[in-house]
């Protein structure tokens, strides 16, 4: 890649209270010419730092509902400059490497509608791979127009017009830039809207078939569905993470990301047993 051209490419970038990553978050894009801040009302200097970085940033304000929402709002709304779209959020950072791979995929993209991305969770100072299911692949670049959102669990799930392809270049996450104890707040909000997902995936027909695919990501989403099935998720989560998915390679790290991954699932679990235990009784 030239360094002395800016790619055409709009990032979005969806921000609250993120000044401990922004200006990090915005160093590894300057190879991008378009650079969007979707704002949900942070209260500290997310947005100043933003503009010091990077004086060119366009910021616009949302209020957040879910993650599908605020991405479609930002497509809509933001008036990106160029047909393709790149979605980072504050605390990842794109290498040089996932950059050329972007840069490459946009060049010749066929009739794709968009490119699934990876990436390494970082903890402890350390890659946590292989804890984290990596690869582990999410819709993140995306031509104009081809591509919406609709919400699923905490996270969102991709609705598109054409193929979707596959980016393995890695960009870099560190979910725990903020501390655990802001880790910890956010996934008690996201096992709530966990519980919701299961509810519904339950009522979803499971072709155990999908299982076997060669996509990773009907794979992985049968994988939740059945996950949505089965009881003692949190023992099941452990042993899938640290022991199928090789968690004890990432050492002690691996084994402290396991926990806070399992103590997430036991707040699913009762949070499941505390909706099970409101419903009436039925009556005869």
């Amino acid at each position: 890649m030239n360094q002395t051209e800016r790619a055409p490419v709009s990032v979005i970038i969806l921000t609250l209270d993120e000044e401990a990553n922004i200006r990090a978050c915005l160093d590894s894009l300057q190879w991008a010419d378009d650079i969007i801040v979707l704002d949900s009302g942070s209260r500290d200097r997310t947005r100043e730092l933003a503009g010091q970085a990077r004086p060119d940033v366009r910021i616009f304000d949302h209020l957040f509902s879910d993650f599908g929402d605020q991405r479609n709002w930002a497509l809509d709304h933001t008036h990106p400059r160029h047909s393709w779209i790149l979605f980072l959020d504050a605390d990842e950072r794109c290498t040089p490497e996932c950059a050329d791979a972007i840069l490459s995929a946009i060049r010749n993209p066929g009739n794709s509608a968009g490119f699934y991305l990876t990436c390494r969770n970082f903890f402890l100072g350390r890659w946590v791979k292989h804890c984290t299911f990596y690869p582990s692949w999410q819709l993140r670049l995306l031509k104009a127009g081809r591509v919406r959102f609709v919400k699923e669990g905490h996270g969102q799930r991709e609705v598109s017009d054409g193929p979707l392809r596959y980016i393995p270049e890695p960009y870099d996450h560190f979910g725990f830039s903020k501390g655990i104890e802001n880790w910890i707040a956010r996934h008690n909000v996201y096992s709530t809207n966990e519980v919701e997902l299961i509810h519904r995936l339950r009522l979803q027909p499971l072709a155990l078939t999908d299982l076997f695919s060669l996509d990773p990501v009907r794979h992985r989403r049968c994988l939740k569905r059945l996950a949505a099935r089965i009881g003692c998720r949190p023992l099941f989560r452990f042993l899938y993470m640290y022991v199928f998915r090789g968690g004890f390679l990432d050492g002690y790290p691996g084994f402290l990301f396991c926990m806070l991954r399992v103590s997430h699932e036991v707040h699913i679990t009762a949070k499941l047993a505390e909706a099970r235990a409101a419903r009436p009784a039925s009556t005869t």
